[in-house]
């Protein structure tokens, strides 16, 4: 059931986010419950649309389960609902690894969960509401790129406590793998996508793949990101064809807590590979396009108009929890199973 070691072997079983029901907005005064309402009708509205894809494509989708409204509270606000999974869980190997995000503990795809476990599965629900977390908790999931035997993992280096939970991390994947490290700071899924062996799919924010992947071709997606009109809100912007009035400044207040930089990622390179013939793109771009296309990939565009406000492209939305295939070594000449860095 877990099984993943690369971005692009064939998707069998995929996790899709979600946001909360309606009723969980009740006791809001009513013009807050109204734009939530709406933001939850459109968002839902194109995961179902999503799904549809996927299920079409032969990928088995596992969707989160809502208890009640009171597991999710921290404090007197609702943590940001469970719509991007790959921001806190990571299939790596036959283990998947969960960073919980509720104080409850609770865990929206504990259901799904608790068949793995029965199955004999792997599944490490970390330490993180006490004094003494898992140090994999300060990693972050879509900074970590799986190629076969060799892992590429992004971290910033300005916080020495996270440099030093993430080292040892690294230090324990170094046992099996390649781990290969860089600084930028960003999210890696955010800024480039390999799609298949020997093809990556990049951004303007990353130009250096000569030492990191050796022998891959790059193909180069031109600057999609525009900076818009954000009402004053400098953690979230929007683009002009996907702005939706209901993003006031009533439910920005709100959500603070929820939003992320949506300016860091590129939604065209934030991409779902089903399988060697099939890519879900969040964007329509015509380059991009014709050049899967020239690849023998079918690329099925599909809409995410709130995007800009969950800070999450397809890649984000989705967590894959098995793909077919055993973990290869793309690059069999490399070296031993160590730590490399890269400035």
């Amino acid at each position: 059931m877990i099984s993943s070691h690369t971005g692009f072997q064939p998707l069998k079983t995929v996790w899709l986010g979600d946001v909360y029901p309606d009723n969980f907005y009740d006791h809001y005064k009513s013009d807050l419950r109204d734009s939530l309402c709406k933001l939850t009708e459109t968002t839902k509205n194109d995961l179902k649309n999503i799904e549809s894809k996927l299920l079409e494509l032969g990928v088995n989708v596992q969707r989160p389960k809502f208890g009640s409204m009171d597991l999710y509270m921290s404090g007197n606000l609702l943590t940001k609902p469970p719509i991007c999974p790959r921001d806190w869980a990571l299939t790596l190997g036959d283990t998947l690894y969960i960073t919980p995000q509720y104080e409850s503990g609770t865990e929206p795809w504990q259901w799904a969960i608790n068949e793995y476990v029965f199955a004999g599965c792997n599944v490490q629900i970390l330490k993180r509401f006490c004094d003494n977390p898992d140090p994999t908790v300060w990693v972050s999931y879509p900074s970590l790129v799986r190629v076969g035997k060799d892992i590429y993992l992004d971290y910033s280096k300005h916080n020495q406590n996270e440099v030093d939970n993430v080292q040892i991390f690294c230090k324990g994947l170094a046992k099996n793998y390649r781990v290969h490290v860089t600084h930028t700071g960003d999210h890696s899924d955010a800024v480039f996508c390999p799609v298949a062996p020997g093809q990556i799919f990049s951004t303007h924010y990353r130009k250096k793949y000569a030492s990191t992947f050796p022998n891959w071709d790059v193909f180069f997606l031109t600057d999609t990101t525009k900076r818009l009109k954000t009402n004053g809100h400098n953690n979230r912007w929007l683009r002009r064809d996907h702005y939706l009035p209901y993003f006031n400044d009533d439910l920005i207040s709100y959500t603070s807590q929820w939003l992320g930089n949506s300016n860091e990622t590129v939604f065209e390179v934030n991409m779902l590979v089903v399988d060697e013939k099939n890519v879900i793109c969040i964007a329509e771009d015509d380059a991009a396009c014709k050049k899967l296309e020239s690849m023998g990939i079918t690329p099925h565009v599909v809409n995410f108009q709130t995007r800009g406000f969950w800070d999450g492209g397809i890649h984000c939305i989705t967590l894959d929890i098995h793909r077919e295939g055993e973990c290869l070594d793309y690059w069999p000449r490399r070296g031993p199973n160590k730590i490399y860095y890269y400035e």
